[in-house]
């Protein structure tokens, strides 16, 4: 039976049942809980696929600093962790499709578009054409690419201009892992005529040419008596991308590219002119 008691006037007051009570302090307990649990367990991880870069033995290099920068800046203005997954280009884009989590670094196609919600462009970058500096050519527009042997990414998209060159066999394509040393030292043991590199855009044709050269360096010792030149960039990049972006399979859009949109605007905001 409840239990009477008086409050500090002498008015008579009836006390809960103890099993209301113990429901009360059982409900409290557990939302104290999941509360403790959420700030330890700290900011919501988010997988994130990327196509992978591999050094000479196929291993996994690590993101370039640009890209680290700008994961960096979007997961602050989230309040979240990119958990990375990275794997060769053609399986990135199947498992972004199928669901597995958000893609970076894709670019678009129709296909994709239809199957993929893209967010705004997070970055551009530039295609340029590396060759031996002893085999420069004048590069004006891809007709002045016929004939040539370039090195490529298997698996990576181009660009359309580029794309529909390949699919006219305007040059032949030589496709190889995501390696770039693996395709320089193949431009300088002259199997291939030119590299294509995509580098960020504020970048100049003279600093993708030093980039270079100090990243082939030691590499360039171990080629031997072949490595009788230095890389060169061609002054004109064959193009600028559409944009760098992030993308979910639409049916997996939760908000989060429209949360990340709205990061990127304020990304850009602060960044100086």
């Amino acid at each position: 039976m409840p239990v009477i008691f008086c409050n500090n006037r002498g008015m008579p007051m009836t006390m809960p049942p103890l099993r209301h009570l113990i429901t009360g302090f059982l409900l409290v307990a557990v939302l104290y809980g999941a509360m403790t649990q959420r700030v330890m367990a700290g900011p919501h991880t988010i997988p994130l696929i990327i196509g992978d870069t591999l050094d000479e033995q196929g291993k996994p290099k690590p993101l370039s600093p640009f890209k680290r920068k700008l994961l960096d800046a979007v997961e602050r203005e989230l309040g979240v962790v990119f958990e990375l997954r990275m794997y060769p280009w053609a399986r990135a884009e199947r498992y972004a499709i199928d669901g597995a989590g958000l893609i970076f670094g894709l670019p678009k196609n129709a296909d994709r578009l239809h199957a993929l919600r893209y967010s705004e462009v997070a970055a551009y970058n530039k295609l340029w054409i590396v060759t031996r500096s002893d085999a420069t050519f004048r590069f004006n527009a891809i007709e002045d690419l016929r004939g040539k042997s370039i090195g490529v990414v298997r698996g990576y998209h181009y660009g359309e201009q580029v794309e529909r060159a390949r699919a006219d066999k305007l040059f032949r394509t030589d496709e190889d892992i995501a390696s770039r040393g693996t395709r320089l030292t193949r431009l300088m043991l002259k199997r291939i005529d030119a590299v294509l590199l995509y580098q960020p855009s504020q970048q100049t044709a003279r600093d993708v040419e030093a980039e270079v050269n100090t990243f082939m360096a030691p590499r360039l010792r171990a080629i031997g008596a072949a490595a009788n030149a230095s890389f060169s960039v061609l002054p004109k990049p064959l193009s600028v991308d559409d944009g760098v972006f992030f993308a979910i399979a639409r049916n997996k859009d939760d908000g989060i590219i429209d949360r990340i949109n709205a990061a990127l605007a304020r990304i850009q905001q602060r960044a100086p002119n």
